[in-house]
């Protein structure tokens, strides 16, 4: 066997290891003392406030831009999706703080230090910023020693060695983590209507006036601390992460039929032909398969924004809510005090009880009636909650008593149906709404003369 391949590969390491011990003795001298650092970029040169367009372009990855309206940032290519406010304000922070630990002249860039061997030429990435009456672009290169990375900027035929921040976020991170997860923007009060769809029901919330109230799969009023809870939910909804871009088949995902859906619809003042017009604007958030077997997770999309994202469980579980955890529980939605008279109908008959002032009385019976008594059932009509909901007509044939509300103008505010299990001997108050709000059996509701300690017969 000859030994002559042994030799030449012997040979080629040394000459290997000699090259690239002299290239990082060589980088070493450009390791800077902190006495040499200053910044490379002035507010003059980047005025960080004043900067309405971002572009970043990397070799095998399309052009990304991003663009500010207003208070917001905005990724516009290759398509249109919210960016998350800190991190686009974080690049341009890292980009204005840029501190030079060494210069390499025109001059220098030879050998070991050619364009091409610092990845100058062509460039890693470049980032172009652009203001009005300004543009500044940043072209980066290689890494290089004690985590420092080339960059050059344009005009400037220079290279410098720079600390690495803006080298990770421009040529190495994922650009995808810039982007704003929130599900659904700008909600909060001009939202006009909700849909929750969860592939068998429907729940539809609507505002009337300045209220709240559910009109699928039933008609009837929300309890307002249910609402705020699932509002801020919405509000606060983020995705778990980006899957994929521009998908091709939408079926792999299940979202070219998805299992849900929760839409948002708005009105926004917009002027048209100098008038100011409200024009209607949904949100939608559409919900596919399961990620995987023994995942609760689900793929999902939002409406204008061509990329499935993951949907966790635990912000599925918060977006579509059962709509009985959204009724009001209390038996009726007028206000105790807002109450002057009330009749009550029941097993020892009708009878009518009468507020003066802090006094309560049955004028049939020409008797003070116990205010606390009165209050007791009051209490129970209208602020405690029930412990069940369910929407299914109320059970005429169990039906033990009616309780009608008058306001103090003498119109009847409501009327309250009271029934009673004959099994169970739970409670269930409705008040024409079709939403039976169940409570204990062990509950006392106020109902007959005696109850308020009345004669049972007219005197």
């Amino acid at each position: 066997m000859s030994a002559k391949p042994t030799i030449v590969v012997v040979v080629l390491a040394v000459f290997g290891s000699a090259a690239a011990m002299y290239v990082l003795r060589t980088e070493r001298q450009f390791v800077p003392r902190l006495d040499q650092s200053a910044l490379l970029i002035t507010q003059q040169q980047l005025p960080i406030d004043a900067v309405t367009r971002i572009t970043l372009r990397r070799a095998d990855d399309p052009t990304m831009v991003f663009e500010r309206t207003q208070r917001s940032w905005t990724q516009t290519e290759p398509f249109p999706h919210p960016v998350d406010f800190f991190s686009i304000r974080q690049m341009l922070v890292l980009a204005a703080g840029l501190e030079v630990a060494q210069r390499i002249g025109p001059d220098k860039l030879r050998g070991g230090f050619s364009e091409s061997a610092l990845g100058l030429l062509p460039p890693k990435a470049q980032l172009t910023f652009d203001w009005p009456g300004g543009s500044l672009t940043v072209s980066f290169g290689r890494r290089g020693a004690a985590g420092r990375s080339y960059l050059r900027i344009a005009g400037d035929q220079t290279v410098y060695i720079v600390k690495s921040d803006l080298h990770d976020r421009a040529v190495e991170m994922d650009p995808k983590e810039w982007r704003d997860r929130t599900i659904f923007t700008a909600l909060a009060i001009d939202a006009d209507q909700i849909i929750i769809d969860d592939g068998g029901a429907r729940t539809v919330l609507v505002k009337d006036r300045k209220r709240w109230k559910m009109i699928e799969p039933v008609q009837t009023r929300l309890d307002e601390l249910a609402r705020g809870d699932f509002f801020s939910a919405l509000g606060r909804a983020r995705s778990g992460g980006f899957i994929l871009d521009q998908p091709d088949d939408l079926q792999a995902f299940g979202l070219a039929e998805p299992t849900g859906s929760l839409s948002i619809t708005s009105t926004r003042l917009v002027e048209q032909d100098g008038e100011i017009v409200r024009v209607p604007q949904e949100q939608q958030l559409l919900v596919g398969a399961r990620m995987g077997v023994g995942s609760e997770d689900r793929f999902g999309m939002i409406q204008g924004r061509p990329v499935v994202v993951r949907l966790p469980e635990p912000v599925l579980r918060a977006l579509f809510r059962r709509p009985e955890s959204l009724a009001d529980p209390t038996g009726s939605s007028v206000l105790a005090p807002d109450v002057k008279s009330l009749v009550i109908r029941g097993p020892g008959g009708e009878f009518r009880l009468v507020r003066d002032l802090d006094r309560w009385s049955a004028p049939q019976y020409g008797v003070e009636v116990p205010r606390q008594l009165v209050q007791d059932l009051l209490e129970k009509l209208t602020a405690l909650r029930a412990a069940e909901i369910e929407f299914r007509p109320h059970p005429h044939e169990m039906e033990v008593a009616t309780v009608t509300l008058y306001g103090f103008d003498a119109t009847p505010l409501d009327t309250v149906r009271i029934a009673r299990e004959p099994d169970s001997g739970r409670w269930s108050l409705e008040n024409g709404d079709d939403v039976l709000r169940f409570y204990p059996k062990n509950l006392q509701i106020r109902i007959t003369p005696s109850d308020f300690d009345l004669q049972a017969t007219t005197p």
